[in-house]
């Protein structure tokens, strides 16, 4: 469901050079190198600049790969890893004001656009060299304790100690309405111990982002995707008001099919899950990473030699992806779900590492932190939606057309579905609790649970039960534009390659590499969507792809 995203977090000093010092020829002697914990040299010009980034980028480079081993132990669940101490050593480098009012007197300055680009990364990166470096540190290490904490919590529903994947499990998919009840109340167990802190964490965010001048910490986190408070507002109540009538419909029918006079929360999952179980079983776990090789194989990516390790394993998120070495090495932990969701997080996330081995390893260091969330989410989800194309059902699972069409018609409704329940309602929630500081964050997340799910919470404190809340604030509505831009980019496949049938094109990798994966984070995100589309990112696209789900009315537009 979600990646690690290093170039978010500050970093730290490493005593290493860059390739291009490393090349610097005899007549090059009087070139100077930033050393660990140094201060800023003066600068005069483009030159010294460009080699004032090259030391430091190098040395957020090296300590983002100690970073990524480091989280991808953490979330494996040893309980040794040094996440906190490196997390640490990022936050103290991107708080350094010295090298903040290097890139601030430089940004606008430059004729060099690479030059410039640069800049405009590094710009969001230290923003947090504005406030105290004291809350920094002390808002790392409560993420750092708040994740260890989601890690190794043990939920214990009738009578067993069960992982937060295994009670999701037994919401979706346990026959047992009385137990899929006391599962889904199970999760409320972990909110003794994360309810104060995640509100601390959020706290400690929007504090940080008003002393930098921000109006509030929405607003400072959303810039770091290019994002503003209104505009995820304002996109977030249209596609809630265009998915309502489909939504509501669909309510009606898990009412009917399961014979209940109330539907609630832990019905969902499982009406969704006997649907599945009428068309086909169509998505045995145990041919979930073969079939996606084979996938990858006919969109024409070389499966067998890309360094990417593939590991089921139970983690307290759907899924997450690591750049153990950018352009060179990832990782992924897909959780051992069951039926589509299984292939969908595990597509998901594969995308993830598609777009880290495939980045040109010969830019400068900043562009192979890729894009910001809303792209780097939605190249993921470019993946994920083969899960359910009836195209690549009818090959792998042995459908026939008309099961194909109905599990692709189940899959994007269960798309709209987790659109709402899961992003929308909690985005909605966190957005407007940095908006009202005074306000409660449990009464604002019932609210939204009512306004995108309309149903009912049962009493306690929900909303601590988000353990992005604290740990990767603003994250959530990246989702929602993971899913517009992931639209857009298959329409605009099968424009220019001229086919209706993507999971059976050998020319989508290349296309996706060109425009999206290769270039890193060179080029802002709405200009690879502008170039690769021939337009701007729009909802258009989305409300076409969601139009064919069982009773899906035309969605959302801007």
């Amino acid at each position: 469901m979600t990646r690690m995203r290093l170039h978010r977090l500050p970093f730290a000093a490493m005593l290493l050079l860059p390739a291009a010092a490393l090349a610097q020829t005899e007549v090059d002697t009087v070139r100077t190198h930033l050393p660990l914990g140094g201060a800023a040299p003066a600068i005069r010009s483009e030159a010294e600049l460009r080699n004032f980034l090259d030391d430091l980028e190098v040395q957020e480079f090296a300590l983002g790969e100690a970073a990524a081993l480091e989280w991808y132990y953490q979330w494996k669940g040893e309980r040794y890893h040094q996440a906190g101490p490196v997390y640490r050593l990022i936050a103290e480098l991107q708080t350094r004001r010295d090298y903040a009012r290097v890139i601030e007197r430089w940004q606008g300055r430059v004729e060099d656009s690479v030059l410039a680009r640069r800049l405009e990364i590094h710009a969001k990166d230290f923003l947090g060299a504005k406030a105290d470096v004291a809350l920094t540190l002390a808002r790392a290490d409560l993420q750092t304790a708040i994740q260890d904490t989601f890690r190794h919590f043990r939920y214990t529903v009738a009578g067993q100690e069960v992982t937060q994947t295994v009670l999701a499990e037994l919401v979706d998919t346990s026959a047992d309405r009385e137990l899929r009840r006391s599962a889904f109340e199970a999760r409320l167990q972990i909110t003794v111990r994360t309810s104060e802190p995640i509100r601390q964490a959020m706290t400690l965010t929007d504090r940080l982002a008003r002393q930098g001048g921000f109006a509030d910490g929405a607003e400072r986190e959303l810039i770091r995707a290019s994002l503003t408070p209104a505009q995820v507002i304002r996109d977030l109540a249209q596609f809630e008001r265009a998915t309502r009538p489909a939504y509501l419909a669909m309510l009606d029918e898990v009412r009917r099919d399961l014979q209940v006079e109330q539907v609630e929360p832990w019905d969902l999952g499982y009406w969704f899950r006997l649907q599945e179980a009428e068309v086909a079983d169509a998505y045995p776990q145990s041919e979930g990473v073969p079939r996606l090789r084979e996938l990858m194989r006919e969109l024409g990516f070389a499966v067998d030699s890309l360094p990417i390790t593939v590991t089921i394993w139970d983690v307290p998120t759907g899924g997450i992806a690591f750049p153990i070495r950018p352009a060179y090495e990832a990782r992924l932990l897909s959780n051992p779900f069951t039926g589509s969701r299984f292939y969908q997080v595990l597509f998901h996330e594969y995308g993830h590492t598609l777009n880290l081995v495939h980045l040109r390893p010969d830019q400068p260091l900043i562009f192979l932190q890729t894009d910001e969330t809303p792209m780097g989410e939605g190249l993921a989800e470019t993946i994920g939606h083969f899960a359910y194309d009836r195209h690549w059902l009818e090959r792998a699972a042995g459908l026939d057309p008309e099961q194909a069409v109905a599990l692709e018609r189940l899959g994007k409704l269960q798309q709209l579905l987790w659109l709402r329940r899961t992003i929308g309602l909690n985005a909605w929630a966190e957005i407007h609790a940095y908006q009202d500081r005074r306000a409660d964050l449990d009464s604002l997340y019932r609210a939204a649970h009512l306004r995108f799910l309309a149903l009912e919470l049962p009493p306690g404190d929900h909303a601590a039960t988000r353990d992005f809340f604290g740990t990767s604030p603003l994250y959530f509505q990246s989702y929602l534009y993971a899913n517009m831009i992931a639209a857009q980019l298959r329409e605009a496949m099968r424009a220019e390659l001229g086919v209706e049938d993507l999971s059976h094109e050998p020319r989508v990798a290349g296309w996706l590499i060109e425009h999206f994966y290769a270039p890193g984070a060179s080029v802002p995100w709405p200009v690879k969507i502008r170039r690769a589309t021939g337009r701007e990112l729009d909802a258009s696209a989305l409300a076409r792809y969601l139009a064919t789900a069982p009773v899906m009315p035309v969605g959302p537009s801007q």
